[in-house]
């Protein structure tokens, strides 16, 4: 029997219609991944299913939960069968400390005292936060408070759990542990759980049903493997499949030995189908690298013995010396907590250090773009955001290849306020993210990846010296992430001189080149991402891992690509 059945479904928001005639079910104890592009309503139907989320607009069809239509349940059902965690930890909590955040949800449903204490002791256990929980909720990473926000909902026993791209702000190894934990719930206590993401790699090995959706509606359904074979040959969906999968299926289309081979999925799959092959590799002629690291004297920014702490018994960063050399393209790794994000405001003027000095080339203009993109908008509509810059000074005639608009497309169209014109650049960058559609909503009514867009677009507008980015890719669709990666390098190949922070190693190994850790307040390393990634057994790319054995310095599939030519 089908626990959640969604039947002719459609949703329309502002005469838009966000979904269209989505029909599928779930059945109990499934693991099942939500993807699609950015805008394409995946959190749409999220809130749907639960009914005090559900967003203002008009519905057709119909959601069913327990054979319940999802608006006749009642209140107390709804709330603890039916569980919804966001991408943004901070954006679920709701009081001071560990222990009252998880008795929080037990106190709205009036359980007795002594039972609330037993469902806490029992999840905070299993959990392995029972040490946190007198902890103030402000001083844990952001992996704790998704661990948190998980324990506060599965106190209710749910059997249904809806998870908003939950790994969106964790690096690597908390992603990993998070979606390690409800795959255990999932296995052990046959949860039904549906989670967006578009970090393939971690979770598509976990989910026996993906469902793609793409302009609202429903483009595939089917289990994780066979998938695998619907999308392929999909421009759009073949970038939604594991890395692993992707060199997997390269290979089955150089070497015809393989061709019925069951696709990999996971890096164990991926190292046994390489081990398979080990005579056929042995025999494959390998080509050299093309990474190429262009060198620059011009010195734009001079940091020395810098210091930084909230409170003086939490020093974040300690004697950090760092050089920015003009036309660089850097990224700044580490774990959650390590002071990335702080490094970066320091970079960026938003806060003075406690000690040390940051020395910057004359008129030297820089933009930032915060992790939360949503705390730089200042105007009612995306399109008075965009016009609120000043003219670029790159030339309006960007070349986008391989995505460019032709001069016809990039005309604005006449459903867009005419009193606000873009310039022709803005234009470009606007149809380049294909975000024309949403420029006369509100931007906080936009998608996070839609947000994420928008706050880049608005920064590069600017035309920065220095382009200081906070986690650009959190929320993009693989797509959109894609595509950034190709404007942030032609961007860098002009002159501007990149300096980030990401979670994404995948994105670091196809773009940057250097590569800057940072760990327990200190630069531990400064080198370039083939070095770091290469040399390190976890905290690495999912390509690096499959393929180490025979191309140990491949960190990305264009790595792979090259060296084998594939």
């Amino acid at each position: 029997m089908a626990l959640l059945e969604v039947k002719d479904f459609s949703f329309k928001y502002n005469e838009e219609k966000v979904l269209k005639d989505i029909n599928f079910k779930i059945n109990e104890g499934e693991f099942v991944l939500l993807c699609g592009p950015s805008g394409s309503g995946k959190t749409t139907l999220l809130n749907n299913i639960k009914k005090e989320l559900k967003p203002a607009g008009d519905t057709y069809g119909q959601i069913f939960f327990d054979d319940i239509l999802v608006e006749e349940l009642d209140d107390e059902k709804s709330a603890c069968d039916i569980g919804l965690m966001f991408q943004n930890p901070d954006a679920q909590i709701v009081t001071d400390t560990v222990i009252q955040e998880i008795a929080f949800p037990l106190e709205n449903i009036g359980l007795p005292t002594d039972e609330i204490r037993n469902r806490i002791a029992e999840m905070s256990t299993f959990f392995g936060i029972d040490k946190l929980l007198h902890e103030n909720v402000n001083n844990l990473s952001g992996g704790q408070k998704q661990l948190v926000n998980l324990c506060s909902l599965l106190v209710l026993k749910p059997k249904l759990l809806l998870l908003d791209e939950p790994t969106s702000q964790l690096d690597p190894i908390a992603s990993y542990d998070f979606l390690a934990m409800l795959r255990r719930l999932n296995e052990e206590f046959s949860i039904t759980i549906i989670v967006t993401e578009h970090k393939m790699d971690n979770i598509f090995p976990f989910a026996n049903k993906v469902i793609y959706l793409q302009n609202g509606n429903l483009k595939y359904i089917n289990d994780s493997r066979n998938i695998c074979d619907d999308i392929k040959d999909d421009e759009v969906f073949k970038y939604y499949m594991p890395e692993v999968t992707r060199v997997n299926l390269l290979l089955k289309d150089k070497f015809d030995s393989i061709k019925d081979v069951e696709v990999a999925l996971s890096v164990r799959e991926g190292i046994q189908l390489l081990n398979n092959m080990d005579d056929i590799i042995k025999d494959i002629p390998l080509q050299a690298l093309s990474r190429i690291k262009v060198e620059n004297t011009d010195e734009l920014v001079l940091v020395k013995d810098l210091w930084f702490g909230y409170e003086k018994e939490n020093v974040i960063l300690k004697g950090i010396g760092f050089n920015v050399n003009k036309g660089e393209y850097i990224t700044i790794i580490g774990g959650n907590g390590s002071g990335k994000s702080t490094f970066l405001k320091l970079l960026a003027g938003l806060i003075k250090p406690v000690k040390g000095k940051i020395k910057y080339a004359k008129n030297t203009k820089i933009s930032y773009v915060h992790q939360n993109p949503m705390v730089q908008f200042t105007e009612d509509t995306v399109l008075k955001e965009l016009s609120n810059i000043r003219e670029s000074k790159i030339e309006t005639d960007f070349n986008f290849n391989p995505f460019n608009k032709s001069k016809k497309e990039n005309e604005i169209d006449k459903s867009i306020n005419k009193t606000i014109e873009l310039s022709d650049y803005a234009m470009e960058l606007v149809d380049y993210f294909d975000i024309r559609k949403i420029l006369n909503n509100h931007p906080y009514d936009c998608s996070g990846g839609e947000q994420q867009k928008i706050a880049f677009i608005k920064a590069l507008l600017d035309n920065p010296d220095i382009l200081i980015l906070d986690e650009p890719t959190k929320g993009l669709d693989p797509i959109s992430n894609h595509k950034l990666g190709e404007l942030l390098k032609q961007v860098n190949n002009e002159g501007t001189t990149i300096i980030m922070t990401t979670h994404d190693l995948s994105f670091v190994a196809d773009s940057v080149e250097r590569c800057v850790m940072i760990f327990d307040g200190s630069l531990q390393l400064d080198t370039t991402p083939t070095q770091i990634f290469s040399s390190n057994n976890f905290y690495t790319t999912f390509v690096n891992r499959m393929v180490k054995n025979y191309l140990p310095k491949a960190i990305s599939i264009k790595d792979v690509k090259e060296q084998w030519s594939l």
